[in-house]
Order: C-alpha cells, then structure tokens, then sequence
C-alpha cells in the first residue's frame, strides 16, 4: 500500500474523519454522504480538483481505511483501526500534553528498557519525550507531572516498541521538591 501523504485528497479526506468532519451524514443513500464528506472536505481542507472525489472514497475503502456504516435511513463514514493509525501518524509532529489548571499531586513515570537492536527508536522516544516536557529523572526514565499515558502510548507505538515501554502513576517520590520546582508546581 502506498504510503498517504497528509496533503493529498485521501490525506484530506482522512484528516477530515478523523477530526470529526463528515462522519456522519443524515441524507439517504451512500452518495450523497460521500458528497457531503467531500463538500466539507473541499472547503475545511482544500481538496485538490479531481473530476471524480467518489474514486478516493472507494480506494479507502478497498485499502480499509474507512468504512460506511448505515444507521436506519442514514449513513456513518468513519476511520477503521487501521485509518485511525494514518491520522494519528500525521499528529505526530503535532502532539502535546495538555497542561491542567490544578494539578492532582502525581508524577506520572514513563520507564523503558528498549534494545540495542532498536537504538533509533530509542533515541527518537527520548528526543520526543525532551520535546513534549517530560524531565530526565535517569537515562530510561522520565517524569511528567500532568496525564500524558495517550500521548506516550501513540509515541510507543509509533515506533513500535510499545512492549519496551512502562508507564507508572507515582505519588510519592524522591527529589519531589526538585521536580515541583522545575515544573512550577
């Protein structure tokens, strides 16, 4: 399967359900739900000019990408599993760990022991882990004070080696006073 770019019209129409845009079309019949997919589409995201949008609905679907789904009269458009994996692969880039307003006085601890033989990924999971606050507690583990298991398990994930890596809510903890003040808590 040919890798999709996220700015090619089945990259679009991919960003589009996995934000919510589309997913569900109260109309008739399958056609006329593509059509309004792609309608909003076109004007959130847009799509290139092709003479026939229908052609990527149905190339995602023969690649199970997306699925429709009929509920009563109407039709539901949605990402599969394996859809939901290309919109998340696009987010990499993009993801954060939302700050709380009030802070539940946990620590949360991600802990890895990743094999040589995955080096790379290892060094991207702890150049990803820099990016996104997390502190250097010691060379495989790292500590973040707000809920951050989604991101770090999509990380994981991403570079496959989601068996290597341990997650631990921790509520007390040596050095604490040190990890409040770098973290402002």
């Amino acid at each position: 399967m040919k890798i999709i770019d996220q700015e090619s019209n089945s990259g679009k129409i991919i960003r589009a359900l996995g934000m919510g845009i589309g997913i569900f079309a109260a109309l008739a019949n399958k056609r006329t739900s593509y059509k309004m997919t792609e309608t909003l589409v076109r004007e959130i995201f847009g799509l290139n000019k092709p003479k026939n949008y229908s052609v990527y609905f149905s190339k995602l679907r023969k690649q199970k990408l997306i699925y429709v789904k009929k509920v009563g009269k109407d039709h539901a458009i949605s990402l599969t599993e394996k859809g939901n994996e290309v919109f998340l692969r696009f987010n990499y880039e993009n993801i954060k760990i939302k700050e709380r307003k009030i802070w539940d006085r946990n620590f949360r601890m991600v802990i890895f022991d990743i094999p040589e033989k995955k080096r790379a990924a290892r060094d991207s999971l702890r150049e990803k882990l820099k990016e996104l606050g997390l502190v250097k507690f010691n060379d495989s583990v790292w500590v973040h004070p707000y809920p951050c298991q989604g991101e770090i398990d999509f990380i994981a994930n991403y570079w496959n080696i989601g068996k290597y890596v341990h997650f631990a809510l921790v509520k007390d903890l040596t050095n604490r006073e040190n990890l409040e003040g770098y973290f402002n808590l």
